[in-house]
């Protein structure tokens, strides 16, 4: 098993899912639990074939990694409130991010909901997002999703971690809300999104709004038009931020038990893996608080419009994620982010 040391994933993972709700043995003892069934190994990692030893060359792996998959569910069972959201049975995947950590840097890699990908249960093709409803019988959702992207990115998942919906809101609104400015104002009537230009303390309500928003329109001098490139590359970008900025909020908590207090409240939102200790995380967590966006290496896949055989828009990769994945770990600088996309300033 791989060493426990890289906090930056722990902290930065369970940050963005419940501020910190690891601090306290009552609160761990209340966040949800589920099993993963693991593989051997990802889809395009080598296996050995029984009686050969390893041969790994001494700086081939780097026991200090450590991966962590990062879910935010559509799930509507704990949200009082359904406008702006819809009535949806079930869950899917509106947030997929994967967290990894190195002893030389952190990346975050977004992955967009729309991505056309070939799910190893039935070994067919689905949206990314559909993969939390697992296969009956065969498969739990969890499950299902985190072996997809061990197999997009051809490495293994340390752990899992998800919120829902009603965590996201509560994580803002724990924190004090979330600025998100903007240059001219905003809506999006489908997520019931409306700012106005500048700068906002959104409550957890709006954020929520801004980070699901697909159709963000702004107030220019012709009316209300589309915001220029708004994609899912542009939600990923936002949510990306988001996540960053939660976890910079570690410093503005004067001790490990009023970050404690502030999360109990959050763990009913909160799914993790059943390998997933209270020691895993809490031990240098605290140590790890205030990581800044300039600190994260942020990775996105290129993407491209596809139609599919039945009629369905997707999202094809336009370079091969293993190998944005395998850039960074071996020392590549890349760059996130969409050239050219006017989507205002978000900061904390």
């Amino acid at each position: 098993m791989r060493r426990r040391v890289i906090t930056a994933t722990v902290v930065l993972g369970l940050l963005v899912i419940g501020l910190g709700v690891v601090f306290a043995y009552s609160t761990w003892g209340r966040v949800n639990r589920v099993t993963i069934d693991r593989q051997q190994e990802p889809a395009g990692v080598a296996a050995v074939e029984p009686g050969e030893e390893e041969q790994v060359e001494p700086d081939a792996v780097d026991l200090n990694e450590e991966i962590f998959l990062l879910v935010g569910s559509d799930s509507r069972d704990q949200l009082t409130d359904l406008e702006g959201f819809g009535a949806f049975e079930g869950r899917r995947a509106d947030v997929v991010m994967v967290l990894i950590a190195t002893p030389s840097g952190t990346a975050l890699l977004s992955l967009p909901r729309d991505l056309l990908v070939t799910e190893p249960c039935r070994d067919s093709e689905t949206r990314l997002n559909a993969l939390l409803e697992g296969c009956v019988g065969i498969m739990n959702g969890p499950t299902l999703l985190l072996r997809t992207v061990e197999d997009l990115i051809g490495e293994r998942v340390d752990h899992y971690a998800m919120v829902d919906f009603a965590g996201f809101q509560e994580v803002v609104d724990v924190v004090g809300g979330y600025e998100i400015c903007v240059d001219r104002p905003v809506r999006d009537r489908r997520a019931s999104l409306s700012l106005p230009a500048g700068c906002t303390l959104a409550d957890g309500a709006q954020t929520l709004a801004w980070l699901r928003s697909r159709h963000t329109q702004e107030l220019t001098e012709g009316g209300w038009e589309i915001m220029p490139g708004m994609n899912d590359l542009v939600r990923n970008e936002r949510q990306r931020a988001f996540l960053i900025d939660m976890m910079s909020r570690l410093s503005d908590f004067s001790s490990p038990q009023a970050l404690a207090a502030s999360a109990n409240a959050l763990a009913p939102h909160i799914t993790v893996d059943q390998e997933l200790t209270l020691g895993d995380a809490v031990d240098l967590a605290w140590i790890m608080r205030g990581l800044e966006r300039g600190d994260i290496t942020e990775l996105e896949v290129p993407v491209y419009d596809h139609v599919t055989e039945d009629g369905a828009s997707v999202l094809l990769p336009s370079v091969r994620v293993d190998k944005l994945v395998a850039d960074f770990l071996d020392g590549h600088v890349v760059a996130a982010g969409a050239p050219g996309v006017a989507m205002g300033t978000v900061r904390a």
